[in-house]
């Protein structure tokens, strides 16, 4: 069994949004007037930075599990699919500029039952997961789109 967790270097970006964000949202938001229009502005947007900052929290935490037999994912709560159960295996690639040259990979992984996995492709070793989960797919005999092909594909991952 390997185990996998999101490293630290790439949550500090997120941490930092979040905590400026919501510095920049939280603070005025308990100074001004409740019946001020400014705060139907920055009480959505402290609730969001903060929800951010939650989100990041459980990514920190997370704990991905892999063996032959199944995946785990332990972030606050857990899931686990076992291989004999994938039904879906999805690669989405999320481009951050316009000549799609930087960006991150998520996939997303169901099985018959249960809450679906999703982790991206800051997770260490992600490369050994993604080959694991389309192993499983392929002998599962599992279709996956054009896009998650071509996805696997720039992974270097043998589709067929």
């Amino acid at each position: 069994m390997s185990v996998h967790r999101y490293p630290r270097k790439a949550l500090t970006g997120d941490w930092a949004r979040a905590g400026f964000g919501f510095a920049l949202t939280g603070g005025p938001t308990l100074a001004v007037p409740p019946d001020s229009a400014a705060l139907w502005v920055l009480l959505p947007l402290a609730t969001l930075f903060a929800a951010f900052g939650l989100r990041t929290l459980r990514r920190q935490l997370a704990r991905v599990e892999l063996d032959e037999r199944a995946l785990s994912l332990s972030d606050g709560r857990r899931a686990t699919l076992e291989w004999t159960q994938l039904r879906t295996l999805k690669v989405d690639y999320f481009s951050t500029r316009s000549d799609r040259t930087g960006g991150w990979m998520q996939m997303t992984l169901r099985g018959a039952a249960g809450p679906s996995i999703r982790i991206d492709s800051a997770l260490d070793e992600f490369l050994a997961v993604a080959r694991a989960a389309a192993g499983a797919a392929r002998a599962q005999g599992r279709a996956r789109s054009d896009a998650t092909r071509a996805n696997l594909g720039h992974l270097g991952i043998a589709v067929e």
